[in-house]
């Protein structure tokens, strides 16, 4: 009986890897409304890589020491957008072994942001310099359509890539292995109108070019990474899109703690354990997380150890339902975020990690 039950749980999982495969046709990964999405997605501006030609640094070069404090200050902005970046720059922080102290704006500060007013009222773009190049700017990062209507989900998606840039990261297409089927000419033609109004040298910096083997982020081409810029399938030639990816990937968590791993306590069985790779061949004994557990590799397929330490404040919490009456002191998920119930209403407590 129980060999019966290790066979079914090593074919299921086996089926579920299948299901995951990145390779297949992406109706079947992203909602028909996030496909739609990705022709209107904003997107950011690579501030890393010179006009003059210059080759994109090494990743290396530009990280920050694991387990330092990165002093981060507004330049302008209300209060309501500044709490948004706030609120969502810390996803980070679950998976990454770096903090962001929040400064007053008269302070110094390693990332220095500003919003599209006063003096960079004519600032359209979002974009973050790379890495410890934060440092040297005056104005490091820039956040072009965010106001007070902006949706949370926008926050989310725009924050947390702007502050992926800031920790060292490159644009996911831009990968040396995402091999993606670019339609140039539809491409070209798109960002030529606005709100982009590209050149071609620009679209080609900023979509076309992959970096050199040694800088790319990851072993593996991810799509589902949130440094990835949605695609169209009209901007492919095998009508293969991407979708707006709005959140950290399972291989954005798993990279990030490679390159700022957290100190070795041993609470954690799946620290430093990277994320599966569907396609990729295993040998026995390899380790890899997979849904929120760690497996091991073995002669007749995976072996599940046990599942991995959660970060997440909203683990465990049920999603708010509308008509519902909560106690003070009840906590719901809604939206992304963990909210308490108070005397007076609701208390956003943060975002779900990441």
């Amino acid at each position: 009986m129980k060999k019966n039950k290790l066979a079914k749980l090593v074919l299921a999982i086996a089926v579920s890897f299948s299901v995951a495969n990145c390779e297949k046709n992406s109706d079947d990964i992203f909602e028909p409304q996030q496909l739609d999405d990705a022709k209107h997605a904003k997107v950011c501006i690579a501030k890393w890589d010179l006009s003059n030609g210059a080759k994109a640094a090494s990743i290396k070069a530009k990280q920050w020491q694991p387990g330092q404090t990165i002093r981060v200050k507004f330049l302008n902005g209300n209060n309501f957008v500044q709490s948004k970046v706030r609120q969502y720059a810390v996803a980070w922080e679950s998976y990454a072994n770096l903090k962001f102290e929040w400064v007053s704006s008269s302070s110094s500060a390693n990332i220095k942001i500003a919003f599209r007013e006063g003096q960079y009222a004519n600032e359209t773009g979002s974009w973050s310099y790379l890495g410890t190049d934060s440092n040297s700017h005056a104005h490091s990062m820039h956040f072009g359509w965010f106001d007070n209507d902006t949706t949370d989900e926008e926050f989310r998606r725009t924050t947390i890539h702007e502050f992926g840039h800031a920790l060292g990261l490159i644009h996911e297409h831009q990968n040396p292995v995402a091999g993606i089927n670019w339609d140039r000419e539809a491409v070209y033609a798109y960002y030529a109108g606005p709100p982009n109004n590209w050149s071609r040298a620009q679209v080609d910096n900023n979509l076309f070019r992959r970096y050199e083997a040694n800088v790319t982020n990851y072993s593996e081409y991810d799509p589902l990474s949130i440094m990835h810029y949605p695609i169209p399938a009209e901007h492919t030639l095998d009508r293969v899109a991407v979708g707006r990816n709005t959140s950290l990937s399972d291989t954005d968590k798993s990279f990030i703690g490679t390159i700022y791993p957290f100190s070795d306590t041993g609470g954690d069985i799946c620290d430093g354990v990277e994320a599966y790779v569907s396609g990729r061949s295993y040998p026995v004994g390899a380790k890899v997380t997979y849904q929120g557990s760690l497996y091991q590799r073995t002669s007749s397929g995976w072996n599940n150890l046990g599942a991995c330490p959660s970060n997440d404040p909203c683990a465990g919490v049920a999603a708010y339902v509308s008509g519902r009456s909560y106690a003070v002191g009840s906590k719901v998920t809604y939206q992304g975020s963990l909210y308490e119930r108070t005397a007076s209403g609701w208390n956003n407590l943060g975002p779900c990690g990441g």
